[in-house]
């Protein structure tokens, strides 16, 4: 069983781009990450980790979802036509940092979610016909995989923003 805390956070800024997504084509999505990183870079701007992807909408995992694929900045800086900033919002998170990258995260958010149900901590979430529509549900890889090309000694946060 993974660990798990609830964390009280500020805003965080970030830049990045916002698409409908599936995971059966989530090379797509990856591809968005060297983009920012550069386009950033082009704009004098620093980033301040690895990048981080804001899940909107999603109903199965098989369906196409929303999602932001985002790097965390200090403060916005516009990177041009097609990029985006805002904030992820102040407040309570329950927090998840496991080992073993895009492997192991299908059982993180199953786990998070018994987890926080057995805690009575409710998720800023709202059901819709399309799908949960999240107010803040992330996920950021903290290992570079240019350093460490073993994807199961990756470690990556796992956030959802608590009501």
């Amino acid at each position: 069983m993974t660990d798990f805390v609830v964390e009280e956070r500020p805003e965080r800024p970030w830049v990045g781009v916002s698409i409908t997504g599936e995971l059966a084509h989530w090379g797509r999505v990856n591809a968005h990450v060297p983009q920012i990183y550069a386009a950033l870079a082009a704009a004098g701007g620093i980033p301040l980790g690895g990048p981080v992807y804001q899940y909107h909408r999603m109903k199965t995992a098989a369906d196409p979802m929303d999602i932001t694929v985002s790097v965390p900045v200090a403060v916005c800086i516009e990177l041009g036509e097609g990029y985006e900033t805002g904030v992820l919002p102040a407040g309570r998170y329950l927090v998840a940092r496991p080992e073993g990258g895009p492997d192991v995260l299908d059982r993180v958010h199953g786990e998070m979610w018994q987890w926080a149900s057995v805690q009575g901590l409710d998720l800023a979430i709202e059901e819709r016909a399309d799908g949960i529509h999240w107010q803040a549900r992330t996920e950021q890889f903290l290992t570079d995989p240019e350093t460490e090309p073993d994807r199961s000694k990756w470690a990556v946060e796992v956030a959802y923003l608590l009501s």
